[in-house]
């Protein structure tokens, strides 16, 4: 069997379709998490009439077939009042994950966008679930971080000008100066559990090369694997986290705090608004994708470059 065929439905195609392509969600969505212990994803509870809702919109949908006519994977994509195409609800069947689907589908929207002179791509990704690396790699530029509204999670919007460069390395933080009162806490996983080392002032990228360097001889190797912002921060903030990490975890060295746990056992880390509504994680990295060199911030991307 040859490799899923990717292609846009018709209205009416779609249509018939709705209530496998809500199937599809729900199963690509529930169980998603690389880290257990979030909140549901909305996708994993997709219904037949949303999928009718959104196509009554105007929803487009892409999906990926097999020889037989199976949906192997789908995405949506929504006009918004500037002209750009929103991409959501984007799902590949279990069965066919670590083929690529989800970069194909993508690319199958970009090359829409680039014939039909769309000016930019843009989708919100969960921090906490992993997601915004894995459109970095596509080549999305992060522009904004933000808070959810219905549940204890951060989000963040990306974007990507359709035929611009990629750079697959840059990790999906938004290209923003650090203010004075800023707060970050960055975190360091190693064989002896978990790390947070709090600081001020620094950009996304040197909050985790502070883990690193923060991190107590006893506590051995590890990998940065994310960081949280409280933005613009008030004078007690760094004080105020300071002292539930300690209530919460062994104080390891000024400013460090050791959790003798993995990732997924660590409350705080799995949901960093739960320690404060204000702290918000910029960065998550999947297990097995933490940064092996120095990290880096992408470059903004500019129109009119060709593909990669």
């Amino acid at each position: 069997m040859g490799e899923p065929r990717v292609r846009r439905l018709t209205p009416a195609g779609a249509a018939a379709r709705a209530g496998r392509i809500a199937e599809l969600t729900r199963l690509a969505y529930a169980g998603s998490d690389p880290l257990p212990g979030l909140p549901v994803p909305d996708g994993a509870r997709e219904s037949e009439a949303a999928v009718r809702r959104g196509l009554a919109r105007g929803t487009r949908i892409w999906v990926a077939e097999t020889d037989d006519g199976r949906l192997a994977g789908a995405l949506r994509v929504s006009a918004d009042a500037a002209g750009g195409w929103e991409v959501h609800r984007v799902c590949v069947d279990p069965a066919h994950h670590g083929r690529g689907l989800a970069r194909r589908l993508v690319a199958g929207v970009e090359a829409a966008a680039l014939a039909e002179g769309v000016p930019r791509l843009w989708l919100n990704a969960v921090v906490e679930r992993c997601l915004p690396g894995v459109y970095a790699r596509m080549g999305f530029r992060a522009v904004r971080h933000w808070s959810a509204d219905d549940k204890p999670l951060s989000e963040t919007t990306l974007e990507r000008v359709p035929g611009a460069a990629r750079d697959p390395s840059a990790l999906p933080l938004a290209d923003r100066a650090p203010l004075p009162s800023d707060v970050l806490v960055g975190w360091l996983s190693g064989p002896a559990g978990l790390l947070a080392v709090v600081g001020a002032g620094l950009r996304p990228e040197e909050a985790l090369r502070a883990a690193r360097h923060g991190a107590p001889g006893a506590f051995g190797p590890g990998e940065p694997v994310g960081v949280d912002l409280w933005e613009d921060a008030p004078p007690d903030a760094r004080r105020l986290l300071t002292g539930r990490l300690t209530g919460l975890a062994r104080p390891a060295a000024p400013g460090a705090y050791h959790f003798a746990a993995p990732r997924e056992r660590v409350g705080v880390h799995l949901m960093p608004r739960t320690l404060h509504p204000r702290l918000r994680a910029v960065l998550r990295l999947a297990p097995g994708r933490e940064p092996s060199g120095t990290p880096t911030t992408p470059a903004r991307d500019t129109a009119g470059v060709g593909p990669s």
